[in-house]
């Protein structure tokens, strides 16, 4: 079972150019079916029977997962299971922002993604550092641990350094006394890091 006759309503074949040249290491192709779309089929779905052919199917996929009102211990199942088909940064980041955990589930999703930080592949190391980058504020008490642990996993990969970076630069803005850590990352991250500080004083 696949998903064509799903996104032929909102299939844009410039949109799917646009997507796939920012993504550029993807190894499926693209319909050109916008986030907000995904997210609201994703949540009208009660399984997941498709197979996966197209990048917005990883994205699908990923909010389906993230919108299941089930307990984390088994909603971790099903994000091992999609490990791995994640390729790009955006299907990373976009099942990142999407996990809520529930008062219940903190100890549990912070312990799981924790673990993922030291992975020994890319793209579930980088889904451990950006999600507790975006978690950071639920657990306070573990904001130096988790720092040790995104220094530790840097890398001269572009996708992990980047993560790497993105998560110092939020860190340094809730607290400068994070430059510390930064100063422990390579040449490359920090540089990236001290960028991201820069812009987000821009916006």
């Amino acid at each position: 079972m696949d998903t064509e006759s799903l996104y032929a309503p909102y299939a844009d074949e410039k949109y799917a150019a646009f997507s796939s040249r920012l993504t550029k290491n993807h190894d499926l192709p693209y319909k050109g079916v916008r986030i907000p779309v995904l997210r609201k089929l994703a949540k009208e779905l009660e399984s997941f029977p498709y197979e996966i052919r197209y990048h917005e199917d990883v994205l699908l996929r990923g909010f389906w997962i993230a919108s299941r009102k089930i307990p984390f211990a088994e909603k971790k199942e099903l994000i091992e299971s999609h490990l791995e088909n994640l390729s790009t940064w955006d299907e990373v980041d976009t099942l990142s922002s999407s996990i809520k955990p529930g008062k219940t589930d903190l100890s549990d999703v912070y312990d799981y993604f924790y673990t993922l930080i030291s992975d020994n592949r890319v793209m579930p190391r980088r889904l451990g550092i950006v999600t507790l980058m975006s978690l950071r504020k639920l657990y306070p008490e573990k904001r130096e641990e988790i720092l040790e642990a995104t220094v530790m996993a840097d890398s001269s990969e572009y996708y992990i350094s980047m993560a790497v970076a993105w998560s110092l630069s939020f860190f340094y803005i809730d607290d400068r006394s994070t430059e510390s850590w930064i100063e422990r990352v390579s040449p490359e991250t920090a540089k990236r890091t001290w960028q991201k500080i820069r812009d987000s004083r821009r916006c």
